[in-house]
Protein backbone atom coordinates (compact mmCIF):
# COMPACT_ATOMS: atom_id res chain seq x y z
CA UNK A 1 0.00 0.00 0.00
CA UNK A 2 2.59 2.30 1.13
CA UNK A 3 4.82 1.87 -2.65
CA UNK A 4 1.40 2.46 -4.41
CA UNK A 5 1.12 5.59 -2.68
CA UNK A 6 4.94 7.02 -2.98
CA UNK A 7 4.12 5.81 -6.86
CA UNK A 8 0.94 7.96 -7.05
CA UNK A 9 2.41 10.74 -5.24
CA UNK A 10 5.38 10.56 -7.85
CA UNK A 11 2.89 10.54 -10.61
CA UNK A 12 1.12 13.41 -9.08
CA UNK A 13 4.07 15.76 -8.31
CA UNK A 14 6.21 14.68 -11.79
CA UNK A 15 3.72 17.24 -14.46
CA UNK A 16 4.43 20.10 -11.95
CA UNK A 17 7.82 19.98 -11.41
CA UNK A 18 8.42 19.54 -15.37
CA UNK A 19 6.53 22.49 -16.01
CA UNK A 20 8.67 24.22 -14.15
CA UNK A 21 11.34 23.81 -16.98
CA UNK A 22 12.19 26.05 -18.83
CA UNK A 23 11.78 24.67 -22.62
CA UNK A 24 14.25 25.96 -25.21
CA UNK A 25 14.75 24.97 -29.16
CA UNK A 26 18.01 23.61 -30.42
CA UNK A 27 20.12 26.21 -32.42
CA UNK A 28 17.61 29.41 -30.68
CA UNK A 29 18.17 32.10 -28.67
CA UNK A 30 15.69 33.21 -25.97
CA UNK A 31 15.71 36.81 -23.89
CA UNK A 32 15.33 35.88 -20.04
CA UNK A 33 14.58 38.74 -17.65
CA UNK A 34 16.11 38.65 -13.95
CA UNK A 35 15.17 39.98 -11.23
CA UNK A 36 17.94 42.15 -10.00
CA UNK A 37 21.30 42.54 -11.53
CA UNK A 38 23.68 39.63 -12.22
CA UNK A 39 27.33 39.39 -11.55
CA UNK A 40 27.71 35.64 -12.51
CA UNK A 41 26.21 33.16 -14.15
CA UNK A 42 26.87 29.25 -14.49
CA UNK A 43 25.29 26.78 -16.90
CA UNK A 44 25.48 23.70 -15.49
CA UNK A 45 26.28 21.67 -19.21
CA UNK A 46 27.56 24.34 -21.43
CA UNK A 47 27.14 22.14 -24.26
CA UNK A 48 23.57 22.23 -23.65
CA UNK A 49 22.97 25.84 -23.59
CA UNK A 50 24.80 29.13 -23.32
CA UNK A 51 24.28 31.94 -21.27
CA UNK A 52 25.06 35.79 -22.06
CA UNK A 53 24.53 38.43 -19.93
CA UNK A 54 23.37 41.14 -21.96
CA UNK A 55 22.70 43.88 -19.18
CA UNK A 56 23.20 42.98 -16.02
CA UNK A 57 19.30 42.61 -16.14
CA UNK A 58 19.19 40.14 -18.87
CA UNK A 59 20.66 37.11 -20.06
CA UNK A 60 20.48 35.44 -24.08
CA UNK A 61 20.44 32.15 -23.81
CA UNK A 62 20.92 30.12 -26.75
CA UNK A 63 20.14 26.00 -26.88
CA UNK A 64 23.16 24.10 -28.27
CA UNK A 65 22.13 20.49 -28.12
CA UNK A 66 19.28 18.22 -27.14
CA UNK A 67 19.30 17.91 -23.17
CA UNK A 68 18.70 19.14 -19.95
CA UNK A 69 20.79 21.86 -17.86
CA UNK A 70 20.42 24.11 -15.64
CA UNK A 71 21.04 27.93 -15.67
CA UNK A 72 22.49 30.12 -11.97
CA UNK A 73 22.52 33.89 -11.81
CA UNK A 74 23.98 35.60 -8.52
CA UNK A 75 24.78 39.14 -7.91
CA UNK A 76 28.15 40.31 -6.51
CA UNK A 77 27.30 39.64 -3.52
CA UNK A 78 27.23 35.95 -4.36
CA UNK A 79 23.39 35.64 -3.39
CA UNK A 80 21.48 33.11 -6.28
CA UNK A 81 19.01 35.50 -7.82
CA UNK A 82 18.09 33.06 -10.34
CA UNK A 83 17.75 29.61 -10.74
CA UNK A 84 16.03 27.50 -13.85
CA UNK A 85 16.40 24.56 -15.74
CA UNK A 86 16.15 24.26 -19.29
CA UNK A 87 15.29 21.94 -21.42
CA UNK A 88 16.37 21.86 -25.16
CA UNK A 89 14.66 19.75 -27.54
CA UNK A 90 14.02 19.89 -31.56
CA UNK A 91 12.65 22.86 -33.41
CA UNK A 92 9.34 21.36 -34.75
CA UNK A 93 8.04 24.33 -36.50
CA UNK A 94 7.99 24.32 -40.41
CA UNK A 95 10.06 21.08 -40.33
CA UNK A 96 9.28 17.88 -41.67
CA UNK A 97 10.87 13.94 -40.97
CA UNK A 98 11.31 11.74 -43.81
CA UNK A 99 11.63 8.21 -42.30
CA UNK A 100 13.04 5.20 -45.21
CA UNK A 101 12.82 2.29 -42.94
CA UNK A 102 15.63 3.29 -39.89
CA UNK A 103 16.83 5.70 -42.11
CA UNK A 104 15.73 9.08 -40.92
CA UNK A 105 15.99 12.56 -42.74
CA UNK A 106 14.93 15.90 -41.49
CA UNK A 107 14.05 18.67 -44.01
CA UNK A 108 13.20 22.70 -42.89
CA UNK A 109 10.06 23.80 -44.64
CA UNK A 110 10.03 27.71 -45.16
CA UNK A 111 8.34 27.47 -47.87
CA UNK A 112 10.46 24.59 -50.34
CA UNK A 113 12.08 21.71 -48.33
CA UNK A 114 15.26 21.27 -47.95
CA UNK A 115 17.54 18.78 -45.87
CA UNK A 116 18.61 19.91 -42.70
CA UNK A 117 21.04 17.82 -41.03
CA UNK A 118 19.90 17.10 -37.61
CA UNK A 119 21.37 14.68 -34.80
CA UNK A 120 19.54 11.58 -34.91
CA UNK A 121 19.72 11.43 -38.81
CA UNK A 122 20.73 8.37 -41.14
CA UNK A 123 24.44 9.29 -40.68
CA UNK A 124 25.12 8.79 -44.40
CA UNK A 125 22.89 11.58 -44.85
CA UNK A 126 24.11 13.36 -42.10
CA UNK A 127 27.59 13.42 -43.11
CA UNK A 128 27.25 14.17 -47.04
CA UNK A 129 24.79 17.41 -45.99
CA UNK A 130 27.47 18.87 -42.97
CA UNK A 131 30.53 18.42 -45.55
CA UNK A 132 28.45 20.08 -47.97
CA UNK A 133 27.86 22.80 -45.71
CA UNK A 134 31.21 22.75 -44.63
CA UNK A 135 32.48 23.26 -47.84
CA UNK A 136 30.34 25.87 -48.52
CA UNK A 137 31.49 28.12 -45.44
CA UNK A 138 34.89 27.71 -46.20
CA UNK A 139 34.34 28.82 -49.94
CA UNK A 140 32.39 31.78 -48.50
CA UNK A 141 35.51 32.65 -45.83
CA UNK A 142 37.86 32.31 -48.99
CA UNK A 143 35.58 35.19 -50.88
CA UNK A 144 35.18 37.73 -47.84
CA UNK A 145 38.92 37.27 -47.24
CA UNK A 146 39.87 38.16 -51.11
CA UNK A 147 37.35 40.72 -50.74
CA UNK A 148 38.75 42.19 -47.31
CA UNK A 149 42.51 41.59 -49.19
CA UNK A 150 40.82 43.91 -52.49
CA UNK A 151 39.41 46.39 -50.09
CA UNK A 152 42.90 47.53 -48.43
CA UNK A 153 44.05 50.88 -48.51
CA UNK A 154 47.72 49.75 -50.29
CA UNK A 155 45.69 47.14 -52.89
CA UNK A 156 43.34 50.37 -53.13
CA UNK A 157 46.39 52.38 -54.02
CA UNK A 158 48.01 49.68 -56.31
CA UNK A 159 50.49 49.34 -53.62
CA UNK A 160 51.91 46.43 -52.40
CA UNK A 161 50.92 44.56 -48.87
Amino acid sequence: MRNALTALACLLIAPALAAADQMLEVEHADVVRLPSSASTVIVGNPAIADAVIHDRRTLIVTGRLFGRTNIIAMDRQGRVIFAEDFVVGPSTSGQLVLQRGTARTTMTCTPNCAASPTVGDDSETFDTLTGQQSARIGIAGEAAAITEDSQSPRALEGGRE
